[in-house]
């Protein structure tokens, strides 16, 4: 009598199969160490994973690692979040140890393109929710680098990830990706947001607003980003200013609008 044939994967279980691979270290040294036959979940995947070359398996995923890394629109996660990453390298954590974890992560699993097509989150915004979420779990690790370490570093992610996302808004239209991020707002030239950020966060930035960084009430500082097509405009603002951003209409809000749509701004 003859044995059932096996079950192959279908393309889905295969694209899904072989991101595993790619994105799960333990799972490959679980390959290497213990056989195909521990590791498979059927006998298609076993089919599968009997013909896997181990090293090439390896090389694959390094590489794979690195253009990850290297995605983005301003030439990857290192260029579009440089602060960040200095913050937390001065607490001991190591780019390796983040893209480990965001690869294992669900914020990864909401980007664009895994798992393998149809519209998502970009790469900035998903790797900026990861690390939120480092920060809530790691509180400890990052208030050893100094006692505003960790506001410091929300708030810095949150202004890396709107440079990003509104250098996208500028230079991808339409966009490939959704925006989860709330509080950007349509203008007649663009796009607008606004964020109230600590003095000592924008101060640090390599910008540095001089009506910020004189601010000693510690007051919030009220902090604009404009997309038009003329590019992307940044940095702190007055009251009146930011009154443009207002949610019940008033006539504060309608002159700032005014004078900021005078300005090309709005």
């Amino acid at each position: 009598m003859k044995a059932p044939p096996r079950r192959q994967l279908d393309g889905q279980q295969l694209t899904d199969l072989l991101m595993r691979l790619l994105l799960d270290e333990r799972l490959r040294d679980r390959l290497a160490d213990e056989g195909a036959a521990e590791v498979a979940s059927g006998p298609g995947e076993l089919e599968c994973l009997e013909t896997v070359d181990l090293c090439e398996l390896d090389s694959t995923a390094r590489q794979f690692r690195a253009a990850v890394w290297k995605l983005g629109r301003n030439g990857g996660l290192a260029s579009a979040f440089p602060r960040s990453l200095r913050l937390l390298a001065s607490a001991g954590v190591r780019d390796a140890e983040l893209l480990t974890g965001f690869l294992r992560s669900e914020e990864f699993g909401r980007f664009r393109l895994l798992p393998y097509s149809g519209r998502g989150l970009s790469e900035e915004e998903t790797f900026a929710a990861y690390l939120f979420g480092f920060v809530a779990a790691h509180p400890d690790r990052l208030t050893d680098a100094g006692v505003h370490a960790p506001v410091v570093l929300r708030e810095t992610v949150t202004h890396e990830l709107m440079t990003a996302l509104f250098t996208a808004l500028v230079c991808e239209q339409p966009l490939s990706f959704d925006i989860a991020v709330e509080g950007i707002v349509r203008t007649g030239r663009g796009h607008a947001a606004l964020r109230r950020y600590t003095p000592r966060s924008v101060a640090s930035w390599a910008d540095r607003p001089a009506a910020a960084a004189r601010q000693e009430s510690g007051e919030p500082v009220a902090y604009a980003y404009f997309a038009t097509p003329a590019g992307v405009r940044r940095g702190a603002v007055s009251a009146q200013v930011a009154a443009a951003f207002e949610t019940t209409p008033s006539a504060e809000g309608d002159a700032a609008r005014h004078a900021l749509s005078r300005r090309g701004l709005w």
